[in-house]
């Protein structure tokens, strides 16, 4: 009757967590946490809660999975449950404290508080997960993980986990020889304890030492070759080292993608590994497999907003402008607005930018990506250019006006210029059409202009530019003559240059100088009108314009 309801009993507990998980324990649950291979380990931990539904340790290893892979209403939720199965087990209040930090909730410590005040006295394990906490969140306080894993360690030195988490709370400080110290204790105390020879390698990469980083995670393959995280940071590794070396880029990045293929095998393929490949293939450039992996990954959950950013970004890189919008419109309005970042608004207002009738919403999200990260303002440059070559002078201002307050940019010269030409042609084209512009774009025009000559004071078509500019601002009934200084500095610079006039362009900007001079120096120094008319029938004898003026004034000067 016994083994009947033994039998009875199993039959149950395969029926409710699978065959999978049969003889399958909380040791193995966490062994396939630290190997990345979460949809296995939420598979064990959802068994062991089923049939141990009182153990709140199952719980908290859970959420814990839950808060590493993103979904932190999940993780909460998990925690929450786990101090209902148990309200004296302390790590469940320390989970609700890390989900604080990933929410940046300021003051976490009332949980942490809560779990200490229920942690046995001998027991370190509140104070290491604590300490992991605090150097595991989005915004790691390094100083207070330290402090919780100090008073952990003199309650047990011998717990090589302290060790491992010192390593992460000093690296958090970027305090990295201390790291490589505790890590490197940590794998002494524990050759068991790969991950701590995989941070050693990481500090390695952080400080550009590449092969020495490859020498590290291939000696974790040598002790564990189905160890997957070290497959994923030698993909990693190689790619930042092509990247160093242009040159060997195509070498590199082929196998990154190979390293990066066996991680995925080894980590059953799940949607959460999925995700970690294709963020990858972001950084790759692999847009063709990131578009098949997002398929992939929609095939999954089809539920699951962060898909559509991994399907707008590969949209937009293939050229499907369309889908791209409708995904990450799609994204950006279900997510919350804290897993937004920069990248999101910048692949959508790209992507709007390349739409007709959605360059001002364009602009807009590319404002808001700019907005979170400075550095995204180094695409501004191409983006205007493009609206520049298309005519949508007005739109391209307004790019240029965002590239040129980029901190980093290399190309602030040529912004500006393109920020002038655009904003005179915008005048121009507004003038033309009968629009009576405001004069202010002129004034825009002007500033950007002048910014060229001061760090590139021997650019002649910035004073060309400038003086077209200075002319339409000037006293069209008495001129007084704004543009004058800068088509004399645009002669004495073109004209320094051997044979400038051979090429066509240059002899029309040149014969245009010396008209508008002449056309000036008409009322004040008939003389020297006559000397810059006479320059224009040299280089052109049948200038209307020119010639007009000459036999107006009597005749040329001879």
């Amino acid at each position: 009757m016994k083994m009947i309801k033994m039998a009875i009993k199993t039959t149950l507990g395969l029926v409710l967590v699978g065959s999978s998980v049969f003889a399958q324990s909380l040791a193995d649950a966490k062994k396939a946490i630290d190997a990345e291979q979460y949809q296995k380990s939420k598979t064990i931990l959802k068994g062991l809660i089923n049939s141990q539904p009182t153990n709140a340790e199952n719980f908290f290893y859970l959420g814990n999975v839950y808060l590493k892979t993103d979904y932190i209403d999940s993780a909460k939720m998990t925690y929450n449950k786990g101090i209902t199965a148990n309200a004296t087990f302390p790590l469940n209040y320390v989970g609700l404290g890390a989900v604080d930090l990933a929410l940046n909730i300021p003051n976490p410590k009332t949980h942490f508080d809560k779990a200490l005040s229920v942690t046995p006295k001998k027991d370190h394990k509140t104070l290491l997960y604590i300490g992991k906490a605090y150097a595991a969140a989005p915004k790691p306080n390094g100083a207070a993980a330290v402090e919780a894993l100090e008073k952990a360690k003199s309650m047990n030195a011998k717990d090589a986990e302290i060790f491992l988490a010192l390593g992460d709370a000093y690296r958090a400080q970027q305090k990295n020889s201390e790291a490589f110290s505790s890590y490197r204790t940590a794998f002494d105390m524990d050759k068991k304890l790969l991950r701590a020879k995989i941070e050693l390698g990481v500090l390695n990469k952080l400080s550009k030492a590449y092969p020495e980083s490859v020498a590290e995670f291939n000696s974790v393959i040598a002790l564990d070759p189905n160890y997957g995280p070290a497959y994923r940071e030698l993909a990693e590794t190689y790619y930042y080292w092509g990247n160093a070396e242009s040159s060997k880029y195509d070498e590199r990045i082929k196998q990154a993608l190979t390293f990066y293929e066996k991680y995925m095998d080894l980590t059953d393929r799940s949607l959460e590994s999925r995700e970690r490949h294709a963020t990858f293939l972001i950084l790759a450039k692999e847009y063709k497999a990131l578009e098949k992996e997002a398929n992939e990954m929609a095939s999954l959950d089809k539920t699951n907003p962060r898909i559509l950013r991994y399907l707008g970004y590969a949209a937009f890189e293939n050229g499907n402008y369309p889908a791209s919008i409708q995904a990450l419109k799609d994204w950006t309005s279900k997510a919350d607005t804290s897993r937004l970042i920069a990248l999101d608004y910048l692949y959508l207002g790209r992507a709007q930018m390349k739409t007709p009738g959605l360059e001002t919403e364009g602009i807009n999200n590319l404002k808001k990506a700019i907005d979170i990260d400075s550095t995204n303002a180094e695409v501004m440059s191409d983006i205007g250019k493009a609206l520049f070559t298309g005519k949508k002078y007005g739109e391209a201002a307004q790019t240029f006006e965002i590239a040129i307050k980029n901190p980093a940019s290399k190309t602030v010269a040529y912004d500006n210029f393109y920020l002038g030409m655009s904003h005179y042609f915008d005048y121009a084209s507004k003038a033309n059409a009968k629009q009576n512009p405001d004069v202010s774009i002129l004034t825009k025009a002007d500033s950007a202009f002048s910014y060229v000559i001061k760090v590139a004071p021997n650019n002649p078509d910035a004073y060309l530019y400038r003086a077209r500019v200075k002319k339409l601002v000037d006293d069209q009934e008495n001129m007084k003559g704004l543009m004058v200084p800068d088509y004399e500095k645009y002669l004495e610079i073109i004209l320094a240059k051997p044979n400038a006039t051979a090429e066509s362009r240059i002899k029309n900007t040149v014969i245009e100088a010396y008209n508008n001079l002449g056309a000036y120096y008409i009322r004040t120094e008939p003389s020297k009108a006559k000397e810059y008319f006479n320059k224009v029938t040299q280089l052109d004898p049948s200038n209307p314009y020119a010639s007009s003026a000459l036999k107006q004034m009597g005749g040329s000067k001879k």
